[in-house]
């Protein structure tokens, strides 16, 4: 029986070596920035979606088009090699896992902390700025914050940065306090 593809260990390994060769080759920035674009297009575009995931593309019809994209692109010759050895290898339809795998590492060799950020509302410009700010004094690194609303957190944020989580939010002040005032039998 053949044994089944563990798609992260496999996306993990992909994105080491590319990462790897970005970096001997001194490209790491322009190649996470590819990485990126690539991963963008494919939520873009189903016919590049398909292109770089369907069992029911012909090999050298996928060559062809990864091509014409890289062209179109402007990607760099590692990031075509690279391509070219997804294809070859017939490995393309783990791309959206090798890019989380690959920002990851990425973000981790530049020192670069990913915050997530769950708000009430849009928080502007200026306030994501400060928060930024703040959020490098405390952990002493450069800052990736990755918003997200949620109307239901009434008011407020919640903030998770790696396994550490402050939760400043509205709604979990009202779930203790009705927990607080249900154990004293308000």
């Amino acid at each position: 029986m053949a044994k089944k593809i563990n798609r992260a260990e496999l996306a993990g390994k992909y994105a080491q070596a590319l990462l790897q060769e970005a970096i001997e080759h001194d490209q790491a920035d322009a190649v996470a920035q590819e990485v990126r674009v690539l991963s963008q297009l494919m939520a873009d575009s189903s016919e590049f979606n398909r292109l770089m995931t369907s069992r029911l593309v012909s090999m050298r019809d996928r060559k062809e088009g990864m091509t014409l994209v890289s062209e179109k692109l402007g990607l760099s010759e590692l990031m075509r090699r690279f391509l070219g050895v997804l294809t070859e290898n017939g490995r393309t339809f783990v791309f959206k896992e090798i890019e989380t795998a690959f920002i990851r590492l990425y973000e981790n060799y530049k020192g670069i902390l990913p915050v997530f950020v769950v708000a009430a509302q849009s928080l502007n410009d200026r306030t994501q700025q400060h928060l930024t700010d703040v959020l490098k004094e405390i952990f002493n690194k450069e800052i990736r914050l990755d918003v997200k609303v949620n109307p239901n957190l009434i008011g407020g944020l919640t903030v998770q940065a790696g396994s550490l989580m402050a939760d400043a939010s509205v709604k979990t002040k009202l779930q203790k306090l009705n927990l607080i005032m249900k154990g004293v039998g308000i």
